[in-house]
């Protein structure tokens, strides 16, 4: 949008990072509240995973960007998005595929509401102390 509307991008400029916010929260808020019930009945072994995949991926980010010379910036980039998979598209797989198991859909709900609240820990972390 910002090769094709520059002016009008400029002008959103400064709204857009609480925009953003505002449409992640709704986002987690929904994938939380139509697997409320799932949620509150899972095991400690699915947040445990889900927390194991989530910083074993940061780590392999950071390993992949810094083995491919890559500056600070990028390696932060790397590990945030190679943490940040597409988790919707898990629960939307798991829903999709396994109709009849109403608990295959918690990992990949868990997962998106994790990876968001960590996500933005991790940025703010980086962004004070690494770059």
């Amino acid at each position: 949008m910002n090769y094709k509307f520059a002016g009008f991008c400029e002008k959103l400029k400064d709204y857009l990072p609480t925009i953003s916010a505002i449409v992640i929260c709704l986002i987690v808020a929904g994938v939380i509240g139509s697997n409320k019930q799932a949620i509150m009945t899972s095991s400690v072994t699915i947040f445990v995973v889900i927390l194991l995949q989530y910083f074993m991926a940061i780590g392999l980010g950071f390993t992949v960007g810094l083995l491919s010379g890559m500056g600070k910036k990028q390696i932060v980039t790397i590990a945030i998005e190679i943490a940040s998979q597409n988790s919707g598209l898990s629960s939307g797989l798991a829903k999709t595929h396994f109709p009849s198991l109403a608990s295959a859909t918690v990992p990949g709900a868990l997962y998106s509401m994790w990876q968001n609240f960590a996500g933005a820990i991790l940025a703010y972390v980086f962004k004070k102390y690494y770059i």
